[in-house]
């Protein structure tokens, strides 16, 4: 039984939890079965491990009937049942915890009631509720758009048509105002995936709907006719065009001051979403030869710790490459201190499965960058990730340490070996596989250069990499050219 879905979910339960679900189960209204109740009593002393010989089926059986025979298929119903009042609580729980969801399921069965007087009541403490919101998000406008459409079925159900015509107009630019929040955040998302993972979407039917809407144009009527929340319509809209577009300077920034310029007005998870992707945006572009990319990275990560929202929200775990970037971009920085700083602070946000190989390779980059190489790999050697960007950070920073200990032989044989890994990857993008391969190719020339003491050809490797001295190890690369010449 310790497999089943019961108790799958059951090992998911806070212990809060497991007392409400008790009380839960004890309501009349939902459960009128007691043996259910005598039933998880049973379970709930072998929380949260559920051992399975704990809860062998014969021994619960024996529990709750002592004085019948094991009967598999009555204990099958009963975890059938269970399980389907764990559904419906977990149902109630996210429910209870969405206040404008319940005023809002309230009113529509006001609307077909002869209570008006107490309609009316709730529509305006419900309509107070959402103006007086400090902070606003996509859900805004959607319960903003339900608001009215509330308002349109009562009137229309008392044969009052004139007192819809206004909200049927407000229905309209709140529901405009959720579906540009949330098709943006679509179509933003695609893009990553697409350059992130080289996904090839065959159709894309946002993307499209997406190109074949003049926006620049809706935003410029909205400014004209002063309809509320323009700016947020051109926050999104170019939120989209950053990041799916040729660098435009003057986008950019524009889209960068609406952001910083709405921090107060927008809720935590449209700010979070928001700064990923002003991230996204300087990862994509970070390598060029102008280091504005990397310094303006590092300081959009500085400004989310800065201001409480570098999290998704404050029991949110830091994903694994929000907290490898934000390591990386301070390193490339040259900011160490400040690097060992975020370390020492935000290690234990990492989750559990992947924080001891992040610590150990941060460690292990600080070590390199104050020339204690040796260190490095010994830290190196410890580390076995699962994630795939990880083990390219490994390798490249193997692959440095292997330079500076004049390992040349072993360097040789791993950028060998790196280039295999690299070039056989088909999850990576062509922009990503081009840098590591770009630097393999490199680091090889420098190695059978400086053998050799080709010091022209060194000289003539250091002009091409100019255009991409962006990347650290780049970087790296002509400062160790230099030392040779």
């Amino acid at each position: 039984m310790h497999k089943s879905k019961l108790i799958l979910l059951l090992k998911t339960f806070s212990g809060e939890e497991n007392i409400r679900f008790h009380d839960f189960l004890s309501s009349i209204y939902f459960n009128k079965n007691k043996t259910l109740i005598k039933f998880f009593e049973i379970l709930r002393k072998e929380y949260p491990h559920f051992d399975s010989d704990k809860i062998l089926k014969k021994n619960v059986y024996l529990k709750l009937f002592p004085e019948n025979e094991f009967n598999e298929q009555v204990l099958k119903n009963l975890i059938s049942d269970l399980l389907k009042l764990c559904r419906e609580f977990l149902e109630i729980e996210i429910y209870e915890k969405d206040k404008n969801e319940k005023q809002l399921n309230l009113l529509k069965q006001l609307t077909g009631r002869n209570a008006d007087p107490v309609y009316f009541t709730e529509l305006k403490n419900f309509e107070k509720q959402l103006n007086e919101l400090s902070e606003l998000s996509e859900k805004s406008f959607y319960y903003l758009y339900q608001l009215e459409e509330l308002k349109i079925s009562f009137h229309l159900e008392r044969n009052e048509q004139p007192k819809v015509i206004e909200k049927v107009m407000k229905s309209g630019e709140f529901l405009l105002l959720y579906f540009h929040l949330h098709l943006t955040k679509i179509i933003s998302n695609l893009n990553v995936n697409k350059h992130t993972y080289k996904v090839d979407y065959k159709t894309n039917l946002p993307g499209e709907f997406f190109d074949n809407i003049n926006f620049e144009k809706v935003i410029k009527y909205m400014k004209e006719k002063d309809i509320s929340y323009s700016e947020i319509v051109e926050m999104y809209y170019l939120r989209v065009i950053c990041n799916s577009q040729q660098f435009n300077e003057k986008n950019y920034f524009k889209f960068k001051e609406l952001v910083i310029k709405n921090l107060n007005l927008l809720d935590r998870v449209e700010t979070y979403g928001l700064f990923n992707a002003l991230e996204t945006f300087n990862m994509k572009y970070y390598s060029s030869s102008n280091e504005f990319f990397m310094n303006e990275l590092l300081d959009i990560y500085k400004t989310e710790i800065e201001n409480g929202f570098y999290k998704f929200s404050d029991t949110s775990p830091v994903t694994l490459m929000k907290f490898r970037n934000t390591f990386n971009s301070a390193v490339r920085s040259g900011e160490f201190e400040w690097a060992e700083n975020f370390l020492d602070d935000f290690q234990n946000d990492v989750i559990e499965s992947d924080r001891n190989n992040l610590i150990k390779i941060s460690h292990a980059q600080i070590n390199f960058e104050t020339g204690d190489f040796e260190k490095s790999l010994e830290l190196i050697s410890e580390i076995n990730p699962d994630h795939l960007y990880l083990k390219i950070d490994i390798r490249n920073l193997t692959l440095m340490s292997y330079y500076e200990l004049n390992y040349l032989d072993s360097a040789i044989s791993a950028i060998d070996s790196f280039k295999h890994f690299i070039s056989s990857n088909k999850s990576l993008s062509d922009h990503f596989k081009e840098s590591n391969i770009r630097f393999a190719n490199s680091l090889n020339s420098l190695i059978l250069f400086k053998e050799k003491d080709q010091k022209e050809k060194l000289a003539d490797l250091k002009i091409d990499l100019i255009p991409f001295k962006g990347e650290r190890r780049i970087n790296w690369l002509m400062e160790k050219i230099d030392e040779v010449i």
